[in-house]
């Protein structure tokens, strides 16, 4: 199960780093090829995102997945529940 802070913070630095690229919601989708509905929960928290997902939201929004976990080095079954 996804650590319920972690996904917060996640959840948090995932809206920031959308609205800088200056997307939305469904144009974030467009440009990970995340479903837009799978993306909104996740930037509420409720969900974790895969690696491959996570992935493709670095790319999209021009991070490094280190940012998205806020500089730490975070093993992904602590975010996404082992996904």
């Amino acid at each position: 199960m996804p650590d319920e802070t972690l996904l917060a913070e996640v959840a948090e630095r995932l809206v920031r780093f959308r609205t800088r690229r200056g997307l939305t919601v469904e144009g974030a989708a467009e440009a990970t090829g995340i479903d837009a509905e799978r993306l909104a929960e996740a930037e509420a928290g409720t969900v974790g995102l895969s690696e491959t997902e996570l992935a493709s939201v670095c790319a999209a929004y021009g991070v490094d997945l280190s940012e998205i976990f806020g500089g730490r080095v975070t093993p992904i079954q602590d975010y996404a529940g082992g996904a």
